[in-house]
């Protein structure tokens, strides 16, 4: 059983994970004020990298303002990677909030 710090809620988002100048595009598969895990199949990141998530909370994303959050390469899977927050000041800390409210709504519906 893997053991996590924060509890992890389902989320379906698309995010672009900026990295070394490269953007890779995937979909969230659960979050949590700890960490994200993405879905993603081939990858070139490895564990301790450093990383940037952008995202919208909007459904076409393209509407709304842009959310990022630094962020490092917890794991890698064949079929997705983990990731924790680094650096969490009040912006990020904001964004995580934000992320969380969208999260709580989505999953009711």
């Amino acid at each position: 059983m893997e053991h996590r710090a924060c509890m992890r809620s389902p989320l379906k988002l698309p995010i672009t994970i900026e990295f070394e100048g490269r953007e890779i595009y995937c979909t969230t598969r659960d979050f949590g004020l700890g960490g994200i895990s993405l879905e993603l199949d081939n990858t070139l990141l490895i564990p301790g990298s450093e990383t940037k998530l952008v995202f919208s909370l909007h459904q076409d994303n393209t509407r709304g303002k842009r959310h990022t959050l630094d962020a490092q390469v917890a794991y890698t899977k064949h079929d997705g990677i983990g990731l924790s927050f680094s650096q969490l000041d009040k912006v990020s800390f904001d964004t995580l909030h934000a992320l969380l409210k969208f999260t709580k709504k989505q999953n009711l519906h």
